[in-house]
């Protein structure tokens, strides 16, 4: 997915070109990509009705029947009109949706997966952090692509990641962990079979969690600040501005994976003790 947003955000002139045909590598990946979602619809729609279900009934079912229609409007107009003009202002809009409603969905339904029941406060947080991830993705792509508006992009990316990561992230994680998870699962880990996901992998998630949205706003701030001459010109500044925004995708990424290790946890240990 993000391959082919960046080759598309490249034939727009939105990110500085690299060597080769972009087209026929938008082109390519889009149509490995869709085969990737046509699958994943099909295999989720078989298991649904292994167990009876029906995957409408479901946000995740329905979410994904909406990400396959989008990408069924991209790749299927792309191969067949051979005047792509009349449509490619829709074609661009839904491809910059595409990437948030597939991180939703995806977050949705790897919690609907781990945990049965997910409570509110755990979807928003997860939610919260898949879309972290996708706009320091973008802040990342402005900085190592620099045009003239890209400060400016990377600007707005940010602060939409500082809200991200202190309001879903932080503080909705911290209030689950205060009034849910050190009453209700921490216990169930603890007597379960799997106590060291709570004694080393919440632990270690605890104290790295602390530094996210402070990484997080130091990377805004500098931006906010940094001239656009200094910014276009000094490839030092943009390689360290690059490495903070790594720096912050990394934790955001480790903290997603530990938090699905701890929730399938507290489901294995919830299930041993019945």
């Amino acid at each position: 997915m993000v391959y082919v947003v960046i080759t598309g955000a490249m034939l727009r002139g939105r990110i500085k070109r690299s060597s080769g045909n972009i087209f026929k590598l938008h082109k390519k990946y889009g149509i490995y990509f869709g085969a990737f979602i046509l699958g994943s619809f099909i295999y989720g729609l078989w298991i649904r009705l292994q167990h009876g279900e029906s995957i409408l009934l479901s946000v995740h079912g329905r979410l994904g029947l909406v990400i396959l229609l989008i990408v069924a409007l991209q790749v299927i107009p792309g191969l067949t009109l051979k005047n792509r003009a009349t449509y490619r202002g829709l074609h661009k809009i839904m491809g910059y949706a595409l990437a948030p409603i597939l991180i939703i969905d995806a977050s949705w339904g790897l919690y609907n997966g781990v945990i049965a029941g997910t409570k509110n406060l755990v979807l928003l947080h997860s939610i919260s952090g898949g879309l972290a991830a996708l706009f320091l993705t973008w802040i990342i792509l402005e900085i190592r692509y620099p045009t003239k508006r890209s400060l400016s992009r990377a600007r707005v990316a940010s602060y939409v990641t500082v809200f991200l990561v202190t309001a879903g992230c932080w503080i909705a994680g911290g209030y689950n962990y205060l009034t849910s998870y050190g009453f209700q699962v921490k216990p169930v880990i603890l007597e379960g079979p799997y106590p060291w996901a709570h004694d080393i992998v919440m632990e270690l998630k605890e104290h790295i969690f602390v530094f996210l949205p402070i990484i997080a706003l130091a990377l805004s701030v500098t931006l906010s600040t940094l001239d656009r001459d200094i910014f276009l010109d000094d490839t030092k500044s943009r390689r360290a501005l690059t490495m903070i925004a790594y720096l912050a995708l990394f934790i955001v990424l480790l903290m997603f994976l530990m938090g699905a290790v701890i929730s399938n946890a507290g489901q294995t240990g919830t299930e041993a003790l019945k």
